[in-house]
């Protein structure tokens, strides 16, 4: 079970040292040409985003926080893309858990054929985007230069690692379509007070007293919400539902 610090802020912690030694050996130069560059302006770095999902040939992987300009971006930087009517580019969106009810999420899907979005399993506080496994953009003010806005990175050892990272973190989402799938089967009382009783760590034979089903029964539903949410555990489970907003339903 993973505490409550961030996925994002573990990314960026294991990345920290890759890129300080990348700040330390290389002389920053164009944004275009260098091995790391820092960018101070929000509309540039925004800019720059666009542009780089636009020249994608192969992948584009985006970690994409609940803040206020994140999906317009992340919206622009598709329609760029889709402009050029790309193919066998694989779209990768991984976004936070409270995102999960925006319908500006799921439109997303609309804009390029065959983009796949998946909820985080824990907060996202930054962005970072990797194309092509070639170049990064980490949208994190601070992390390199102070009152930044974001650090794009071209250094081969430090782009692969992110793009690791990232990885690991999508094959432990939960895809958007089970989210919403989920919605449905708690549709009933029954369901949103099952999940009620996972948060709040009841125990399965008091749940199933407290609903009037036998626990064999109370179990298979718990073991379906688990599979729905992408949890390894009851607890997870409540907590990921608390996340994307089911409990208030």
């Amino acid at each position: 079970m993973r505490n409550s610090n961030s996925l994002c802020d573990e990314v960026l912690s294991q990345m920290r040292p890759l890129i300080e030694s990348v700040v330390n050996d290389v002389q920053i130069r164009a944004l275009e040409d260098s091995t790391l560059a820092v960018i101070d302006d929000r509309s540039v770095a925004a800019n720059t985003l666009e542009s780089l999902v636009e020249r994608a040939e192969h992948s584009v992987t985006m970690l994409v926080p609940n803040s206020e300009d994140a999906l317009p971006v992340v919206g622009a930087a598709l329609r760029g893309l889709a402009a050029r009517r790309p193919r066998d580019i694989r779209v990768r969106i991984l976004a936070a858990p409270d995102l999960a009810g925006d319908d500006r999420l799921a439109r997303l899907g609309a804009i390029v054929e065959g983009v796949e979005i998946r909820l985080a399993a824990a907060d996202v506080r930054q962005a970072a985007l990797v194309v092509d496994r070639q170049v990064a953009l980490v949208r994190s003010p601070g992390v390199v230069t102070p009152g930044a806005e974001a650090s794009i990175i071209r250094a081969p050892g430090v782009v692969r690692a992110l793009h690791d990272l990232m990885m690991t973190a999508w094959h432990r989402a939960a895809p958007l379509a089970k989210y919403q799938q989920l919605q449905e089967y708690l549709s009933s009382d029954c369901g949103t007070r099952i999940l009620q009783m996972l948060g709040d760590g009841c125990t399965d034979e008091a749940a199933a007293r407290e609903l009037d089903m036998s626990v064999r029964t109370y179990r298979r539903r718990v073991a379906d919400i688990m599979r729905l949410l992408g949890a390894r555990s009851r607890f997870q489970a409540g907590l990921h539902a608390a996340r994307m907003g089911l409990l208030q339903a």
